[in-house]
C-alpha cells in the first residue's frame, strides 16, 4: 500500500530535489543530473567516477544475490543517489522510477504510481517513455492517442525516453533525430517538465554488429539531445547479446573516458544548460543542430555536427548582429555578421560550445 501523501511529505525534510523553470534543482541549484542502471561494487564505483550521480531501478536484487546474507552489501557510491522502485517506500533516496516504457506496457498516465510532485517531497518521480512520441515514428500501437504522453509528462517530475540510432535502428535514423526528436518532446508534450535521454554507450544486443557505438558517437548524441533540450541524460550501459546473461556495465575504456569528459563537462556547465532554450537557425541538410541559452545575462550556443564528415557551415543567432563568439575550450574565437550569421568548420561528430562576447 502506497504510504499516505502527509507520511511522504514528512519523510522529505531532509531532502533536496526540486523543480524550477523545467530543470531539476539541487539545494536549490541548478544540476544536471547523469543517470544510469543500478550497480554493484566496482561498477558502481566506475559509474560514479564517470559522473554519473543518479542510479534508477533499486533494489536490484542481483547485488543482494551476490552476498545473499548482506543485503546492502554493494551500496552506492558517495555522491550518487538511488531512485526507487519501491513504490509503497515513504523515504526513497532520490525518488521514484516509475514502470519503464509505460506506453510499451500499456499502461496509462492515470494507471502510474500516484505519488505527490517534487515540489512537495524534495524527491523526483521519474518518467522514462518510449520514442514513439515522435513523429517520425509509428504509434507504439494502432489507435494509439499520442496526447497520452503529455499526461506521462504531467506525472512526473522528470521525463525520459530511448532512441539509439546505432544499436536499435542500425543507422536508419540519422543521428539527428536525437536533437529532433528531443526538441519535439519539449515543445509538444513537455514544456513545463524538465526531460533527458537515454544515451547508447554499446552494442546492447548485437543486432547491429555492421555498426559500432564511438566513443566520439556517443559524446555526439549527449550533446545533440542537449541541444535539443535536454537537462538530463542517461547513459544506458547493458548489454545482453544472444546466449549471454544481462550485463548492466558493457563499457569499455575508450567509452569509459568519454563518458567521463563528457559528463565533467556537462556537470561543469550545468547552471548555462539548464536555462530556458532558444532557437538557432541552422540547415537540416547540413547536419548540424544548434541552439542557445541565455545565462546571467550572458548568450550561450551549442552546437553539434551529427554527421563523420568534416563541414563548414553558417549558423545564425536571432538578434544577435556583429559580434564575436568565443568556443570554450578552444583558445579561439569566430565572428558573426550584421544578421547575426557566422560560420565555422566541424570536424566528424564535433561539439562547439560558444559564448557571446569576449572571453
Amino acid at each position: 500500500m502506497l504510504g499516505s501523501l502527509a507520511s511522504i511529505a514528512a519523510a522529505a525534510v531532509a531532502s533536496v530535489f526540486g523543480i524550477a523553470n523545467a530543470h531539476v534543482t539541487l539545494d536549490g541549484s541548478p544540476t544536471f543530473p547523469v543517470l544510469a542502471y543500478y550497480q554493484c561494487g566496482t561498477t558502481a564505483q566506475q559509474a560514479a567516477d564517470a559522473g554519473v550521480d543518479l542510479f534508477v531501478e533499486q533494489p536490484y536484487t542481483a547485488c543482494s544475490l551476490l552476498r545473499p546474507n548482506d543485503f546492502d552489501a554493494d551500496p552506492p557510491p558517495p555522491g550518487v543517489r538511488v531512485l526507487s522502485d519501491d513504490y509503497s517506500s515513504t523515504t526513497p533516496d532520490a525518488g521514484w522510477y516509475f514502470p519503464d516504457e509505460p506506453d510499451a506496457l500499456g499502461l496509462t498516465a492515470s494507471e502510474l504510481p500516484q505519488l505527490p510532485p517534487a515540489e512537495t517531497t524534495g524527491k523526483l518521480r521519474v518518467v522514462n517513455v518510449s520514442e514513439h512520441f515522435s513523429s517520425a515514428q509509428a504509434l507504439i500501437r494502432p489507435g494509439y492517442d499520442r496526447g497520452e504522453y503529455a499526461r506521462f509528462a504531467d506525472a512526473g517530475d522528470l521525463l525520459g525516453f530511448d532512441l539509439y540510432p546505432i544499436v536499435k535502428f542500425c543507422g536508419r535514423v540519422p543521428l539527428l533525430d536525437v536533437f529532433r526528436t528531443q526538441h519535439e518532446l519539449i515543445t509538444a508534450y513537455a514544456p513545463h517538465t524538465p526531460t533527458f535521454q537515454w544515451i547508447e554507450t554499446g552494442p546492447m544486443t548485437g543486432e547491429c554488429p555492421t555498426i559500432d557505438v564511438t566513443p566520439a558517437i556517443a559524446n555526439a548524441e549527449a550533446w545533440l539531445a542537449v541541444a535539443g533540450g535536454a537537462v538530463g541524460i542517461g547513459w544506458f550501459t547493458a548489454g545482453w547479446a544472444p546466449g549471454t546473461l544481462w550485463n548492466r556495465w558493457d563499457v569499455d575504456a575508450a567509452m569509459l573516458a568519454q563518458m567521463q569528459a563528457t559528463d565533467a563537462r556537462l556537470h561543469s556547465l550545468a547552471p548555462v544548460l539548464t536555462a530556458p532554450w532558444s532557437e538557432v537557425a541552422f540547415s537540416d541538410a547540413a547536419g548540424v543542430a544548434a541552439s542557445g541559452r541565455t545565462y546571467e545575462g550572458v548568450r550561450y550556443v551549442i552546437a553539434v555536427n551529427s554527421t563523420p564528415t568534416p563541414l563548414t557551415v553558417p549558423l545564425r543567432v536571432p538578434q544577435l548582429g556583429r559580434s564575436t563568439l568565443t568556443v570554450l575550450d578552444e583558445e579561439r574565437a569566430v565572428r558573426s555578421d550584421a544578421h547575426g550569421v557566422f560560420h565555422d568548420r566541424f570536424g566528424p561528430y564535433a561539439v562547439h560550445l560558444y559564448r557571446i562576447g569576449p572571453a
